[in-house]
């Protein structure tokens, strides 16, 4: 029996992942630039306001996620507080020396991996002042979503 000859082609299957893993970056604070910010600003209270690397300067304790799974980052926050709680993070593109404001407030879908970005957290009548540069893995957390 003959067979009909057939041109090559080529099918690409579509992968499709059997699982979602969501968006999930860590921001570490540069705690020695916060603390200088705090008592510059006159914001640092006797030490209320202060910044510790095992709390905001640990990368896992603020994490930008993905509250909608669709691969963008809609919220961040901050955790490991000290007690305080899970506490919100107002975001900023840029900070001016001159004033000691920070400017451009940005959302949580605009940060990319390797962003320097500023932050602020507030609790009471207490406000903190990050600055940090967004990780692709939380530390200690290497697969977090």
């Amino acid at each position: 029996m003959k067979k009909k000859w057939e041109e090559p082609r080529i099918q690409v299957q579509e992968f499709i992942p059997n699982e979602y893993v969501a968006v999930c970056w860590g921001v570490a604070c540069d705690v020695s630039w916060a603390n200088d910010y705090e008592q510059r600003y006159g914001f640092w209270d006797g030490g209320n306001v202060s910044h510790a690397s095992d709390h905001c300067g640990n990368s896992s304790n603020q994490v930008i996620y993905d509250r909608n799974n669709d691969g963008v980052g809609e919220a961040m926050v901050e955790t490991g507080t000290d007690g305080l709680g899970t506490l919100a993070c107002t975001i900023y593109t840029g900070y001016n020396q001159y004033t000691g404001r920070f400017t451009g407030q940005t959302s949580a879908s605009q940060v990319e991996v390797g962003d320097l970005i500023y932050w602020t957290t507030r609790s009471g009548n207490r406000t903190w002042h990050h600055r940090g540069t967004v990780t692709a893995t939380a530390e200690g957390h290497p697969n977090r979503s």
